[in-house]
Parts: structure tokens; sequence; C-alpha cells
């Protein structure tokens, strides 16, 4: 599943959910998105790590949030994976 199909996904409907590796790790939880300014199109989500990864790996907003683009992830029933 790639970018056009998790944006057509209301946001809403990802706050919260899981995001896993795609070995099945929980790398967190979503919080927000990051939009463009001119397009308004979402361009990252914004991820609570779990306590369980080491975050050096990934990319850190100032807030302590991962960010994650968007055509990152394939979207799964009730979880974000991690490609």
């Amino acid at each position: 599943m790639r970018e056009g199909i998790i944006l057509e996904i209301l946001e809403d409907e990802l706050v919260g959910k899981s995001v896993m590796s795609g070995e099945g790790f929980l790398i967190g939880v979503i919080k927000d998105s990051v939009k463009d300014e001119v397009t308004g199109e979402t361009k990252a989500l914004l991820v609570a790590p779990s306590g369980e990864i080491e975050l050096q790996l990934y990319d850190i907003d100032d807030k302590g949030n991962i960010v994650f683009p968007v055509d990152s992830l394939a979207y799964v029933k009730d979880a974000a994976i991690l490609e």
C-alpha cells in the first residue's frame, strides 16, 4: 500500500494507531501528521516512540517524536507497518 492509499484514510483514523516494523516490533503510536504548508498534503507522520526501540536509528523531531515519511508506511487494519 502506498502513499495515495494512506492519504485516503482520514487522519483521525490514523492517530492512536500502532506503528510496527516489518519484523513485528512495536515502534510507537501515531500522534500527529506533518503537512506541506502550500499544498496541505500530508508529508510525514509523527510517532511517539515505544520504550523498546533505539531512537538513534530514526529521524526524531525536537519534541522526541519519530518522523516517518508517509510513503515509508503501509496501512494494515489496526496498525501502520514500516516498509
